[in-house]
């Protein structure tokens, strides 16, 4: 698909693909802008999004507007562009979290083109782990995804990882036993029809090892 012009229409398409991206708690805490004459799209933070006991220093808060990034870059090489990110950008705003201009190409990232199918099949998914390793196929190609967004994905061995189960398990118990922040989480927690921001009242339910409710 090829776009020329930056309609409303193709803002609409990148703009719903950004706010379909991972969120804590799906606070959604990012607000974006256009610079027609830069053909830039900005990415502030919305701090009033944000969750103080949760997310003290943040970086939860930069971790979700990347995801809303990424998939922005995603909807532009779709619509024919190649998209140009700039991450904190200007030293003297520090909630402009990035820039991303769209500029013309004759050929758009086929490995973000690919991906684009992809943004709105994600979801959470909140069953029980089962235990079994994750093939190793399937841990090269996330590898090789992080290594291209220039991360590095680290994978535990058996030892690291039961002692991030046991840290993660101490973690979760002094957050159940803090009041303050059980009400933080608790008044983003959203029911049926209440909008497209929170956590759906389905996710806050238990569950068994079967996964059922």
């Amino acid at each position: 698909m090829q776009t020329k012009e930056i309609d409303a229409t193709a803002l609409e398409t990148l703009l719903a693909a950004a706010v379909a991206a991972p969120s804590i708690h799906n606070t959604q805490p990012w607000r974006f802008g256009f610079d027609l004459g830069t053909r830039a799209v900005t990415v502030h933070a919305d701090r009033s999004r944000t969750l103080a006991l949760a997310d003290p220093h943040g970086r939860a808060l930069y971790l979700s507007a990347g995801s809303a990034v990424l998939n922005l870059r995603v909807a532009a090489a779709h619509l024919g562009w190649e998209p140009v990110p700039h991450l904190l950008p200007d030293p003297g705003d520090p909630e402009l979290l990035a820039t991303v201009q769209l500029t013309a190409t004759r050929d758009p990232s086929p490995a973000h083109r690919a991906l684009y199918p992809a943004v709105a099949r994600r979801h959470s998914s909140r069953m029980p782990f089962t235990g079994r390793p994750v093939p190793e196929p399937v841990v090269a190609d996330m590898t090789a995804a992080a290594r291209a967004e220039g991360a590095h994905l680290y994978v535990p061995d058996i030892l690291q990882t039961r002692r991030l189960l046991r840290v993660t398990s101490a973690a979760e118990l002094r957050n159940a036993t803090d009041e303050a922040r059980t009400a933080e989480s608790r008044a983003w927690v959203a029911p049926p029809g209440a909008g497209p921001y929170g956590i759906p009242l389905t996710a806050a339910r238990p569950l068994d090892a079967a996964g059922r409710m």
